[in-house]
């Protein structure tokens, strides 16, 4: 390109739009998170608050193209829009929190309209941008593709490094609410650049005549043999964008089961795929200028998108049945593939490792560039190469722009609801992909009818597309296939049971539930999880007991067991678990035809907003571990505050956890007792005690009742004396040792976000004078509890 004024210019803009696209995924990414506290993170509030987000880009890029033909100034308006787009975004947060706290619990029609009326004013003033832009520097039309490649590619960069930096940066340094500052920094950085701009050179809104004359005589090199009809080229931007989203949604369902569920792993799927789309905007739309066929590089690109994601997936299926993979993937199969923390205990303190941020993170993207990147690449050459077909005038390249992208966005918008919705639910992960490469075979068969309009034969090439893509999608693993061999392979069952829902993917094997890829529950029960919670029982000998997260239902089993029970609610997030678990695990099949038990699917946090009169006397939480996507969210103080709302006056709070300092902060910071355990924690509002003989009497017939359906040494862990040994330390000891602990608030996630995070570590120990008030408070101990009791004060005094 050569550097003249004008390109001097653009490649300014180009610096200040990569700022602007990283400061939008930002905020999408804090946004969406915002708005799950309130409407819940179930697949269909996700998807819901996701299309609000697309429809409003929608709207403002319909808007822009329209407002690019009246306006003299687009780089003016431009630079006020982006300190707009500043102005929501200091005030989002508090926004969206005020809102979503009066409206919590919604259904999901005002889910969509609540996240749609919060969110449009600055996806609006976003989608404005491109089209302005565009009418700012398309002043030739040979020059269309590239200059609109350039400007969509450093758009999509910057939203790509914006998708990395809110899920691997700035949220686990700043919190949510420093995250959303940092963008509006950002948004002020290119808005008052862009006013700096317009004052010092004013011509660029102005472009000289002799520009736009010149732009009408040079075109000759550009002019396609074949161009479709603008509606046309409307229907086919839509088509893109709904293959797009479709081939995401069905990457983020693959991964999510490698990554198991962080939340490291969508901003990792989104920044990938949008450096592939960045990549080839820019590569395909200067690409386009120099063809004389641009819709015959339309459907290459388009058949570049089909055999790319077909074979990357295609090829990993292959992998999974080699013997090394297999024994690699065992070695780590019930571990998180997921980046692990890069800090190393040295004595009492951690270091940071460079090398082990580089071992931990090539190992986590493997997949996820093999996936996503190469048909993100081609993906990323759709819409300038048609941007470049629309734009036949540079006056109006702002609305052409502008028009193409509503209708690539309507197109997203309904690629994230059928794919979502229907697809993965109906036909499976396998079909979903057939589906979408057949439904690319119409970009192939598109150009073919433009070669026999214009009397000219098929070409070779397109025989060889529409073949290739058919065979591939022939060969591509049937229903359940593929999610057979990977759980076959990472765990050596010889026939997992798989099943797939709307919400995920389900397998059993020999002895583990997965539920998208990680483990939830084992059978029979090593008593693991019954261990759990049986000092919860001894503390609130509950009538009225909520669960919040079924997992493998051994919890809520032996919950069942207790005496005196007489109503369970449990609320699970995942669609088709009940299902699943009825159909293959007696225990569960047994629970759920209890007439005490109501089963519902929702998020805990909703169905808690929406039943606001509703107290139990036993509130349960099991159902993540503290690096699993939306962890942080059941344990904040939030959380706990509704949690103990719905308490009686003298109703328990018991949560398990695997971290033993920001988990038990929170709960101190809420409830005025709170025992720590080993693994759990019994908090509640007044002083606790422990019925022991009532906790030995359910631990007995539990052993003699289901002592079949139990591992032979589950009785070891559920011996009482053992569960109340393992008391670790009481509410004041916690705030004691803990002032400097960072606790979980909505805003402040830290245990999801932990990868750049120093790990809280100290030596946890029981102090004598804690450890013999809590002994005072263990009712019915008989003359063996209390000498073991004693026997373990004795060593700590």
């Amino acid at each position: 390109m050569k550097i003249d004024g004008d390109n001097k210019q653009l490649t300014v803009f180009a610096a200040i739009f990569l700022l602007s696209g990283a400061a939008g995924l930002i905020y999408e990414v804090v946004w969406e998170r915002l708005l799950e506290l309130y409407f819940g993170v179930t697949n269909v509030s996700i998807i819901l608050i996701l299309s609000a987000y697309m429809a409003g880009l929608g709207l403002g890029s319909l808007a822009g193209g329209q407002l690019s033909l009246l306006t003299k100034k687009p780089i003016l308006l431009y630079g006020l829009i982006e300190l707009g787009v500043a102005i929501f975004g200091i005030l989002s947060p508090s926004l969206i929190v005020w809102i979503g706290s009066a409206t919590a619990g919604s259904a999901y029609l005002q889910v969509f309209l609540i996240s749609f009326a919060i969110l449009l004013i600055p996806t609006f003033l976003m989608g404005m941008t491109l089209p302005l832009l565009s009418r700012a520097f398309v002043r030739r039309v040979e020059r269309a593709g590239e200059i609109v490649g350039l400007l969509y590619g450093i758009n999509t960069l910057g939203a790509a490094l914006g998708a990395l930096l809110a899920g691997f940066v700035l949220i686990g340094w700043m919190g949510l609410n420093g995250s959303t500052f940092f963008a509006c920094g950002l948004n002020v950085l290119a808005g008052f650049s862009a006013l700096a701009i317009y004052q010092a050179r004013t011509d660029v809104d102005h472009p000289l005549a002799r520009v736009r004359k010149a732009a009408q005589v040079r075109r000759t090199r550009s002019i396609p043999t074949y161009i479709p009809g603008y509606a046309t080229i409307l229907v086919v931007s839509g088509v893109v964008g709904f293959l797009g989203l479709g081939y995401e949604i069905l990457w983020i369902r693959i991964l999510a089961i490698v990554n198991k569920n962080t939340v490291y792993g969508f901003p990792a799927i989104l920044g990938i795929f949008l450096i592939g789309l960045a990549l080839g905007g820019y590569y395909f739309g200067k690409k386009a200028d120099s063809t004389r066929d641009v819709f015959g590089l339309f459907w290459k690109v388009e058949a570049g998108v089909a055999l790319t994601a077909g074979l990357s997936i295609l090829v990993y299926y292959a992998v999974l049945d080699l013997e090394p993979v297999q024994a690699a993937l065992q070695n780590i199969f019930r571990e998180a593939q997921r980046p692990g923390s890069v800090f190393v205990l040295s004595g009492n303190t951690y270091v940071f490792s460079r090398r082990i941020l580089f071992d931990e993170m090539s190992f986590f993207l493997i997949p996820i560039l093999w996936l996503v990147l190469p048909a993100g690449f081609f993906m990323g050459g759709g819409l300038p190469v048609l941007d470049r077909m629309a734009i036949r005038n540079a006056d109006l390249a702002g609305k052409w722009v502008g028009n193409v992208h509503v209708a690539n966005i309507i197109g997203s918008v309904a690629g994230t609801l059928i794919v979502g919705f229907l697809f993965l639910d109906r036909l499976g992960s396998e079909w979903t992909l057939k589906l979408l490469l057949l439904l690319s075979l119409g970009f192939i068969l598109l150009g073919i009818q433009g070669r026999t309009r214009l009397k000219d034969t098929v070409q070779p090439i397109q025989v060889a597309g529409l073949l290739s893509v058919l065979f591939i999608a022939g060969i591509l693993p049937g229903y359940k296939k593929f999610y057979e061999r990977y759980f076959q392979a990472g765990t050596g069952t010889d026939a997992p049971l798989v099943e797939e829902y709307a919400d995920g993917v389900l397998a059993l094997t020999d002895r583990f539930l997965w539920i998208r890829g990680d483990e939830h529950g084992s059978y029979p029960s090593d008593g693991s999880y019954e261990h759990n919670v049986l000092a919860c029982l001894g503390a609130a000998q509950p009538r009225r007991v909520l669960i919040i997260g079924l997992g493998g239902g051994n919890t809520a089993f032996f919950l069942s067991k207790a005496p005196g029970i007489d109503e369970i609610v449990i609320v699970e997030l995942m669609e088709g678990l009940d299902e699943f678990l009825d159909k293959h695990v007696p225990i569960v099949h047994e629970l759920l035809a209890d007439p005490r038990v109501t089963y519902i699917t929702d998020d805990g946090r909703r169905y808690l907003y929406s039943h606001p009169d509703e107290k139990y006397d036993l509130i349960s939480i099991d159902p993540l571990r503290n690096y699993t996507s939306g962890h942080d969210s059941l344990y904040s103080v939030e959380a706990q505050e509704l949690y103990r709302e719905h308490l009686t006056d003298r109703g328990i709070f018991c949560e398990w956890h695997d971290e033993n300092y920001i988990v038990p902060t929170t709960t101190a910071q809420v409830f005025p007792e709170v025992d720590t355990f080993r693994t759990f924690s019994v908090a509640g509002l007044a002083a606790m005690r422990y019925d022991v003989e009532y906790m030995d009497e359910i631990v007995t017939n539990y052993i003699e009742a289901e002592g079949d359906r139990l591992q032979a040494d589950a009785g070891e862990h559920l011996q009482t004396h053992k569960v109340l040994l393992s008391f670790v330390r009481d509410q004041a000891q916690i705030l004691e040792e803990e002032s400097d602990t960072n606790f979980l608030t909505d805003l402040t996630p830290w245990l999801e976000y932990y990868l750049l995070r120093t790990p809280e570590y100290h030596p946890l120990r029981t102090e004598y004078d804690t450890f013999n008030s809590y002994i005072h408070r263990l009712d019915g101990c008989n003359a063996e509890c209390s000498g073991i009791m004693n026997q373990r004060a004795d060593k700590l005094k």
